[in-house]
């Protein structure tokens, strides 16, 4: 009865809340499916999977295999305890779906109040806007490459004129809106990084330059921690998705699906990159470029890759920066309509985008920060923080619940007995109380006997709630929590001496002036 209660109460609930915020027109518009939202997973990943981590997962020899498998089973986790907030966060306040346009920020100010909710959209801007420069950074360089590569070295513009050209070319795709206005866009990135992959593995294949060692100086040793720092950083990047989850799971038809959602996503991009990293290790080895096709021979294939590549990092753009742009517009007041002042205001983070890009051309280096240092808490540390908060508040809603219900069915008044009933449950009284001396000893024996059963009991119960903790969510949130944390503090230490050692500061700007 108490669990029938309990449902019907959450439909009601769900009910009132549609009532409630219907007008709004939250569920007007069309809501994306498992398949479209998986699409839209494989575009957040994009092309640098299959492109960028190879040369990472090299370096680090065979140690390299179980780094990205264990990063990678804890982003699924993550990603998916993260929905689960979320879905547990609409049952208990249905009044939560006003807030769909930054659902992070929401969920940390319901669990943790609204410090944490600042603190989580502070992280949240910087992790969104910092992730595309890499996207410029690549984008940019590929069409230096090509320029080179086809012409044989006679045209060759600078990366840095092409960043400011891509800027241009992104700036109206940028005006789009959430992720359910971008099906089209999602479904031509995700066609782009399969036909990538795909013409990669044909330029690798077709690479008749010279002979060559397989799986050429790589070790099998154990690579030197900072490598496997900066491997971790680059990986936690490149697989990142957290930002965008929940903005995607608001806009999905069926929500408790976003974690099947995102591991079709992470299965399809994971086969890519798995198939271009072996390629990549058996034809150069520790030759491969942290770019794979600035190492690729001269041919048609070659090409087209670095083109789709650079029209995917644009797509992969405008899905990724989205919700950065949702909560500046909310911020300065913009219209949720297509307006002038969207246009200006995402306009303006794209060109701030590229004037980072300009002062700071190492996208390796600036994947390693964003990866290492900004994603780490997001990933790690706040996920399965919130999922326990969260589940403590579902209990105690539940407990609530029962106990309404069951006051509610038990309420029987007194007045409800005749005094003749009471004259005869006196009287059994007065009869039990008589035969208590005769039935003494069989009473002691009775008692002693529920008394140890009542401790067995209490020892099974005890028992069974150890092991339940033991193999709960709370022993693997916690394990993950002080991984992230480790994680986070080695990386940014890490990062804090390659950027105060890199000698490419300010390079485009130095060209200009010179």
């Amino acid at each position: 009865m108490a669990f029938q209660g309990y449902s019907s109460s959450d439909q009601l609930l769900h009910r009132q809340g549609e009532r409630m915020f219907g007008g709004m027109g939250l569920g007007s518009t069309r809501r994306l499916s498992l398949f479209f939202a998986t699409l839209c997973v494989v575009d957040l990943f994009g092309v640098f999977p299959i492109v960028a981590l190879p040369k990472s997962i090299i370096s680090c020899g065979l140690y390299g295999i179980p780094l990205v498998l264990f990063v990678i089973t804890l982003q699924i986790y993550t990603a998916v305890v993260l929905g689960r907030c979320w879905t547990i966060a609409e049952k208990l306040d249905p009044s939560i779906v006003a807030k769909n346009r930054y659902p992070y920020a929401a969920i940390a100010e319901f669990t943790y109040g609204r410090r944490m909710s600042v603190f989580v959209t502070v992280l949240l801007d910087l992790t969104v806007f910092g992730g595309g420069i890499p996207n410029l950074l690549v984008a940019a360089q590929n069409l230096q490459l090509l320029g080179a590569r086809v012409s044989e070295g006679r045209f060759e513009i600078s990366f840095c004129y092409w960043l400011l050209i891509i800027g241009l070319f992104l700036c109206p795709i940028m005006w789009l809106g959430s992720p359910k206005n971008m099906r089209t866009l999602a479904s031509v990135s995700v066609v782009v990084c399969s036909s990538v992959a795909i013409l990669t593995w044909i330029s690798i294949g077709g690479d008749r330059s010279g002979s060559f060692t397989p799986f050429k100086d790589i070790a099998l040793g154990l690579p030197p921690f900072v490598q496997l720092l900066k491997a971790y950083g680059i990986i936690a990047f490149q697989f990142d998705i957290h930002p965008m989850l929940l903005t995607i799971q608001v806009d999905m038809q069926h929500k408790r699906q976003i974690g099947k959602a995102v591991l079709y996503g992470i299965l399809i991009t994971c086969s890519l990159s798995v198939v271009t990293t072996f390629l990549t290790a058996y034809r150069y080895g520790m030759d491969a470029t942290n770019n794979v096709l600035q190492i690729l021979p001269r041919s048609w294939s070659l090409y087209m890759t670095i083109l789709l590549v650079t029209l995917q990092l644009c797509l992969s753009s405008a899905v990724g920066n989205s919700a950065l742009f949702q909560h500046i517009e909310d911020l300065l007041g913009a219209s949720r309509d297509f307006t002038i002042k969207r246009c200006i205001i995402r306009s303006t983070l794209v060109w701030l985008g590229v004037l980072i890009a300009e002062i700071l051309p190492r996208f390796d280096l600036v994947m390693g920060i964003i990866g290492g240092t900004l994603t780490g808490p997001l990933i790690f540390i706040l996920p399965p923080l919130f999922y326990q908060r969260m589940l403590e508040l579902e209990k105690i809603y539940s407990q609530e619940l029962k106990r309404s219900y069951s006051t509610d069915s038990s309420q029987i008044s007194e007045d409800q007995f005749e005094d003749s009933d009471i004259e005869t449950i006196s009287g059994s009284r007065r009869s039990w109380y008589g035969s208590i001396g005769s039935q003494g000893s069989a009473l002691s024996v009775a008692k002693i006997r529920d008394g140890v059963k009542k401790c067995m009991d209490v020892l099974a119960i005890r028992c069974r709630q150890l092991c339940h903790f033991m193999y709960s969510d709370c022993i693997l949130a916690g394990s993950v929590i002080v991984f992230g944390i480790a994680a986070t503090l080695a990386s940014t230490y890490y990062n804090m001496f390659d950027v105060r050692e890199t000698q490419l500061w300010f390079s485009c700007l130095s060209t200009w002036r010179r």
